[in-house]
C-alpha cells in the first residue's frame, strides 16, 4: 500500500513584511555660539529625519554619539566632520569641512626688582605669556642682543633706558609686547690704603680713573674691613701697632686696640662684637673684643709648628682662612673662631707663596694671592679644586668680591687695581695708581 503525503499551504508572506521604513537622511549643523578656534568648544547637532541613533567623527580621531555633541580640538586646521545617521535598519552619512583657527599669543612679560637695575648686575625676564610656543627677545641695547630663551637673563654694561621687546608665537600668528626698562648706574666704590701717601682713598666703578681722598692715616697700613650695618671702616696700622675704627667718610676716628705685634689683615664678626687680625711679628692670630680692645689669641706657633708669619685673613661660617709666608708656612690655613684646631689646606706645591686672601661667601670660594707665580688663585673651602682667576702685577694685600655683579678686584703693591668676572675671564685694569696699595673693600654708595 502506497502512502500518500499532502502539504497544504494555509498561509503566505505579504509585501509589507520586507519594506523596512522610511530611510534616513543624514544631516547636522554647527552651533552659531560656537567659536571655531583651538580650544574652544564646538556643538554639533543633528537634523536628519528618519534616524535613531547618531555616532559622529571629528576628523582628529576623535568620536562621539548622541543627537546633540560638543567637541573641542587641540590644535588648528581643516578636520572633516562625519555624522553616520541610522533608523529603520538603515543608515546615511552627512560630512561638513571645519577650519579651526589657531591661538594669537597674549604676550606680556615683567622684569624681575624693576625698581633697581643695574649696570653690570643680572636682569631676570619673565614670562608671562599665554599661548605661546616659541619667544624672541630683543634687549634694545646697542649690541642689538636677543634671545630665544623662555625666562632669559641679560646683563647691560651701560646706564640708560632700554626697550626691551618680546614677540611670541603661537599655533595662529605671532604678537608683540614691549616694556622700558631703566639700567641705574652702578655705583660701587673701592677702598683702599695708600700707604704712599697715608691715605684712606676710594674708586667709583662708573669713574675709576678719578682717586678720591677718604681721610689721612695714622701711619704705615695693612688690613682694611668694612662694616656696613654702621658703615664704618677698620684698619691695621703697623707704625703704631694699633686696629682703628672710622666713619666711611673719616671724621670719626676710634681706636680699636694696641699693642699688636706686626698686624696684618683684619676679619670683622660684628654679630658677635669682635674682630680677628693676623700678627706677622707674633706669628699669631688674635681675637679682639670691639668694645673694650681686649685681646686673646686664637691661633699661634704654639699650636703648630709651621703656622709662621700670617697675613691675609678672612672669616666665613665660623671659620677662619690665613695666608701664611713663611718657608714651610705657605699658604693657606683654616681652623675654627674657637680655636679648636688648625691645619694648612693649600701647601706651596700647589699654591705658592702669597699675601691678601678673600672668602666668595656666596659661592664658598677662597681667592688668594699666589706671588711666587703671578697668579691670583681660587680654590673650594677645603683646598682643592685650584685655578688660577687673576695675573697680578705685584704682590696683592687686597682682594675683594661683588657677587650682585660677578666680578671680583685686586689691588697691587705697584698701584694697579684690576677687575675681572669670578671665573678670571674679561681681565682688565681699573686704575693704575702708582701707589703703595694695601687692603681693599668693596662698597654699594646707593
Amino acid at each position: 500500500m502506497a502512502l500518500l503525503l499532502s502539504l497544504v499551504i494555509i498561509g503566505g508572506c505579504s509585501d509589507d513584511d520586507n519594506e523596512l521604513g522610511p530611510a534616513p537622511t543624514a544631516d547636522f549643523t554647527i552651533a552659531e555660539s560656537s567659536i571655531l578656534k583651538q580650544g574652544e568648544e564646538v556643538m554639533f547637532t543633528a537634523s536628519s529625519s528618519n534616524a535613531f541613533s547618531f555616532k559622529w567623527s571629528f576628523g582628529d580621531g576623535n568620536v562621539a554619539v548622541g543627537k546633540a555633541v560638543t567637541h573641542v580640538y587641540s590644535g588648528p586646521g581643516t578636520f572633516t566632520v562625519t555624522l553616520e545617521a541610522s533608523g529603520n535598519g538603515q543608515r546615511d552619512i552627512a560630512t561638513q569641512e571645519v577650519v579651526i583657527e589657531g591661538l594669537i599669543p597674549e604676550t606680556a612679560f615683567s622684569v624681575e626688582n624693576s625698581d633697581d637695575l643695574r649696570v653690570s648686575t643680572t636682569v631676570q625676564f619673565i614670562n608671562e605669556t599665554v599661548n605661546g610656543l616659541s619667544f624672541v627677545w630683543d634687549f634694545g641695547d646697542v649690541n642689538n642682543s636677543t634671545s630665544t630663551e623662555e625666562n632669559p637673563t641679560f646683563i647691560y654694561t651701560e646706564a640708560g633706558d632700554y626697550d626691551v621687546t618680546l614677540t611670541a608665537t603661537g599655533t595662529g600668528g605671532e604678537s608683540s609686547s614691549t616694556v622700558t626698562i631703566t639700567i641705574n648706574p652702578n655705583d660701587f666704590e673701592l677702598y683702599f690704603i695708600n700707604n704712599t701717601d697715608l691715605k684712606v682713598q676710594k674708586i667709583n666703578l662708573n669713574d675709576p680713573e678719578t682717586v678720591v681722598d677718604v681721610f689721612d692715616l695714622p701711619g704705615f697700613s695693612f688690613g682694611l674691613a668694612y662694616d656696613p650695618e654702621f658703615d664704618e671702616l677698620y684698619f691695621s696700622d703697623d707704625d703704631v701697632f694699633k686696629v682703628f675704627r672710622n666713619s666711611i667718610n673719616g671724621g670719626n676716628q676710634v681706636e680699636i686696640t694696641d699693642g699688636l705685634n706686626g698686624p696684618r689683615d683684619i676679619a670683622l664678626d660684628i654679630a658677635n662684637n669682635r674682630l680677628f687680625v693676623t700678627e706677622r711679628s707674633s706669628d699669631q692670630i688674635t681675637e679682639v673684643d670691639i668694645s673694650t680692645g681686649t685681646k686673646n689669641t686664637v691661633y699661634s706657633v704654639a699650636d703648630d709648628s709651621f703656622f709662621l708669619l700670617p697675613v691675609g685673613l678672612d672669616l666665613y661660617d665660623g671659620n677662619l682662612f690665613a695666608t701664611a709666608v713663611d718657608f714651610d708656612a705657605e699658604t693657606v690655613w683654616t681652623g675654627s673662631v674657637d680655636g679648636s684646631g688648625i691645619s694648612k689646606i693649600i701647601d706651596y706645591g700647589s699654591g705658592g707663596f702669597g699675601y691678601g686672601l678673600e672668602i666668595d661667601k656666596v659661592n664658598e670660594k677662597i681667592y688668594f694671592d699666589d706671588n711666587d707665580g703671578g697668579n691670583i688663585l681660587r680654590a673650594d673651602l677645603d683646598g682643592t679644586n685650584i685655578e688660577s682667576v687673576g695675573s697680578p702685577s705685584d704682590r696683592v694685600y687686597g682682594i675683594a668680591i661683588n657677587n650682585e655683579t660677578g666680578k671680583f678686584y685686586f689691588a697691587s703693591r705697584d698701584g694697579i687695581i684690576k677687575e675681572a668676572n669670578l671665573d678670571g675671564t674679561d681681565e682688565k685694569v681699573l686704575v693704575d695708581t702708582t701707589v703703595d696699595i694695601r687692603g681693599l673693600i668693596i662698597r654699594k654708595s646707593n
